[in-house]
């Protein structure tokens, strides 16, 4: 193998191991409803501690947030400081896997983040994944928040 054909085998390989929104491989013996909730990436699962500000409004603060997403997709993202839970229900993929739908189908207190305060119980959620930080997009009409995760168990030069 030529030097540039080792060049291109390393950059495939490494940018395969990189890709950790891969999806569930067996899927085989769920039910057809049980594949359409394994068909969310794989690295939105996990605890996530929010960041203090959205991304796009430094005036809001989102810092009291955590969430965690299990690998059956179902979340919970409550208020850590004061232990009361804003959101909880199941996490969907849309159609075109470019957003996830959040459900709300906890049935207690329905109260989302600050500037996402308009946000329905079934919300089309814009979003941007790696291993170490996860950005969630709440759209309402022409603006946007973006909340921005980042993984508890991350290194700590990852988080800064």
């Amino acid at each position: 193998m030529t030097a540039k054909g080792v060049i291109l085998f390393t950059a495939a390989v490494v940018a395969l191991l990189l890709c950790s929104c891969a999806k569930n491989e067996d899927t085989s013996s769920l039910t057809e409803s049980q594949q359409e909730q394994s068909d969310f990436p794989r690295c939105i699962v996990g605890e996530w501690k929010c960041r203090e500000t959205p991304l796009d409004n430094s005036e809001l603060y989102s810092g009291y947030l955590s969430l965690i997403i299990r690998s059956n997709g179902n979340y919970l993202m409550y208020d850590a400081e004061a232990g009361n839970p804003c959101l909880k229900g199941t996490i969907e993929m849309d159609s075109d896997d470019l957003d996830l739908i959040f459900i709300d189908d906890s049935g207690v207190d329905f109260a989302p983040p600050a500037g996402w305060e308009n946000m329905s119980k079934k919300q089309k959620i814009g979003y941007f994944a790696d291993s170490y930080t996860l950005k969630l997009t709440y759209t309402d009409n022409d603006s946007s928040v973006t909340l921005v995760f980042d993984a508890v168990n991350a290194p700590n030069e990852v988080k800064n």
